[in-house]
C-alpha cells in the first residue's frame, strides 16, 4: 500500500510541478507573442504580409518536430531533449535585446528582419521541445483525469494570460505618456526582459519534474517511426480536417490586433482588456470542458465548438469605431471566441494522446503538429498577400467596404465551413452523440450536477461521486490531495 501511495503522489508532485512551469513558460510566451510581438513589428514598421510571416513561423518551424520526434525515439531521453532545446530557444531572445542596443531608428526595417529570423530559430528549437515535453506529459498524466487535469492547467493559465496581457498593454501605454521622449521600442525591451527571466524560471521547474520510465523497445528505423501513424485510418481523417481548418483560421487571425490597431485605433490597454475577456471566458470553458471530455468524449465537442468557431469571423464583418461596437459586439466576440476555442484546442489535443498509442507515441503529436503548423502557415502568409489586395477588391462589396480586412473574415468564415465537412468522418470510441451533447448543453441544471456541488473549487476537492465504478473516480484526483491514498 505504502508503495503505491508514494508511486501515486510522485505522480501528483509531477502534475503540480507542471502547472508551476506552465505558469511561468505561459508568462514567456505572452509576453514575446500573443498581443506584443505584432505590436513590436508594428512599431519597427512591420507590412501586413511581414506579420503574416511572423505569425506564420510557429506552423512551418513545426516541421523540427520531425527530428524532435526521432531523437525522442531513438534516445528515449523526453526530459533531457525538452530542457535543453527549451534553454536554448529562450535563450536566442536574448539577441533580440541585445540588438535593439545597436539599431537606430533609421535602421529598423534591417533590426525587423533580424527580429523574425531570431523570432524563426526560437520557434524552430521551441518545436523540437514541444515533442518531447508532449510525449513526456502523455505518460505522466494519468487517463482517467486527463481532461480535467488539463482543464485546470489551462484555467491557471488563462490566468495568467489575464494578468499579463492587462499589465503589459497599460504599461506600454504608462510608458508612451511619461517618457515620451524615449522610443517606445524600450518599452518592449523591458518586457521582453521580464519575458526571458520567467522563462528560466520555467527551466527550473521542468528540470524538478519526473519523468515516467518509458519501455525500451526495439530499435525502428526513422521510416518506421513516422509510417506507423499514417496507417491508421482515423488518424488520417483527423489530420485531413486539420490541414483544412488551420488553413481558413490561420488566414485571418493574425490580423485581427492589425485591424484594431490600424483601422478601429484602438489603444494598447483596450486591446489587452479585449484580449482579457476573451482570456476569462477561454478560463470558464476550461473548466466546464475539461469535465465534458472526460465524461462525454471529445469528438462531439470539437464539432459544437468549430462550428461556433466558424461562424464568429463573419461577424467582425459589422464591426466600425462606433461605441456599439468597440465596447458591445467586439467584446461579446471575445467573450464567445474564448469560451469555444477553450473547448476546441483542450479537446484536439486530447484526441491526439487518446489516438496515440502509450509507447512510441512521438511520432503522432510530430505529424500532428507539422500538418497543422503547415496548413497554419500557408493561411497566415495566403493571409498576408490577399490583404494587399482586399482594399482594392472590398471597393465592389458596400457592405465591407470600410476595410479591407473584413473581406479576409469572410473567406476565413467559408474555409472553416467546408473543413467541417471533414471533422463529420471522424469517430471516437465511446464519445457521445453531438444531438446529444447540444441537449446537456441547453441544461444549466445538467452542467451544475456534472461539475458537483462546488462549482468554484472544483479543481482542487474530490468528486461528490465515490463510486468506484465512477468514470471521475481517481486516486490521482485532486492533484493537490496530499492525504488520499
Amino acid at each position: 500500500m505504502s508503495q503505491n501511495y508514494n508511486a501515486i503522489e510522485r505522480i501528483r508532485y509531477g502534475l503540480r510541478i507542471s502547472i508551476y512551469d506552465g505558469a511561468s513558460a505561459h508568462i514567456f510566451g505572452n509576453l514575446t507573442g500573443s498581443i506584443f510581438l505584432p505590436a513590436f513589428a508594428l512599431l519597427l514598421g512591420a507590412t501586413p504580409l511581414q506579420i503574416g510571416i511572423l505569425a506564420s513561423i510557429p506552423f512551418f518551424a513545426a516541421l523540427a518536430q520531425l527530428l524532435g520526434s526521432f531523437w525522442v525515439e531513438k534516445y528515449q531521453k523526453r526530459k533531457t531533449i525538452a530542457i535543453l532545446f527549451s534553454s536554448l530557444a529562450r535563450g536566442s531572445w536574448l539577441f533580440i535585446i541585445l540588438l535593439g542596443l545597436v539599431f537606430s531608428e533609421q535602421q529598423f526595417p534591417m533590426y525587423l528582419k533580424i527580429v523574425i529570423v531570431i523570432v524563426a530559430l526560437y520557434h524552430l528549437l521551441g518545436a523540437v521541445s514541444g515533442v518531447a515535453w508532449l510525449s513526456w506529459m502523455s505518460s505522466l498524466v494519468p487517463a482517467e483525469i486527463r481532461g480535467r487535469f488539463f482543464g485546470l492547467r489551462n484555467s491557471i493559465l488563462g490566468i495568467i494570460t489575464i494578468i499579463i496581457t492587462i499589465s503589459g498593454g497599460y504599461f506600454l501605454d504608462w510608458f508612451a505618456l511619461r517618457f515620451p521622449e524615449i522610443s517606445q521600442v524600450w518599452s518592449f525591451k523591458i518586457l521582453f526582459s521580464i519575458a526571458i527571466l520567467f522563462g528560466f524560471l520555467s527551466i527550473y521547474f521542468l528540470r524538478k519534474q519526473p519523468e515516467q520510465a518509458q519501455t525500451r523497445q526495439k530499435q525502428n528505423s526513422m521510416l518506421k517511426i513516422f509510417r506507423d501513424p499514417l496507417q491508421k485510418v482515423n488518424y488520417r481523417k483527423f489530420l485531413r480536417f486539420a490541414i483544412l481548418w488551420s488553413f481558413g483560421v490561420n488566414f485571418t487571425s493574425p490580423f485581427f490586433i492589425v485591424y484594431m490597431i490600424r483601422d478601429l485605433q484602438l489603444v494598447y490597454t483596450l486591446i489587452g482588456i479585449l484580449t482579457v475577456t476573451s482570456a476569462i471566458a477561454d478560463l470558464t470553458g476550461m473548466g466546464i470542458w475539461g469535465h465534458f471530455s472526460d465524461r462525454y468524449g471529445n469528438r462531439p465537442i470539437l464539432i459544437v465548438t468549430a462550428i461556433v468557431a466558424t461562424i464568429l469571423p463573419f461577424f467582425w464583418i459589422f464591426t466600425n469605431t462606433s461605441v456599439l461596437s468597440v465596447y458591445v459586439i467586439i467584446p461579446l466576440l471575445h467573450i464567445i471566441g474564448g469560451f469555444v476555442w477553450s473547448g476546441y484546442n483542450l479537446c484536439s489535443v486530447n484526441m491526439i494522446f487518446h489516438m496515440a498509442p502509450p509507447e512510441r507515441n512521438s511520432a503522432y503529436f510530430a505529424f500532428w503538429s507539422i500538418f497543422n503548423g503547415l496548413a497554419a502557415g500557408l493561411g497566415a502568409i495566403t493571409g498576408g498577400i490577399f490583404s494587399n489586395y482586399a482594399d482594392q477588391w472590398v471597393t465592389f462589396l458596400p457592405i465591407i467596404s470600410d476595410s479591407g480586412f473584413k473581406l479576409i473574415f469572410l473567406t476565413s468564415a467559408i474555409l472553416r465551413f467546408i473543413s467541417l465537412f471533414q471533422l463529420r468522418k471522424v469517430r471516437e470510441e465511446g464519445g457521445l452523440p453531438v444531438k446529444r451533447l447540444v441537449r446537456i448543453l441547453r441544461s444549466v441544471r445538467l452542467w451544475a450536477t456534472m461539475m458537483g456541488h462546488h462549482p468554484l473549487v472544483q479543481f482542487f476537492i474530490p468528486s461528490d461521486d465515490k463510486k468506484a465504478t465512477s468514470p471521475r473516480s481517481s486516486n490521482f484526483w485532486p492533484i493537490w490531495d496530499r492525504n488520499k491514498k
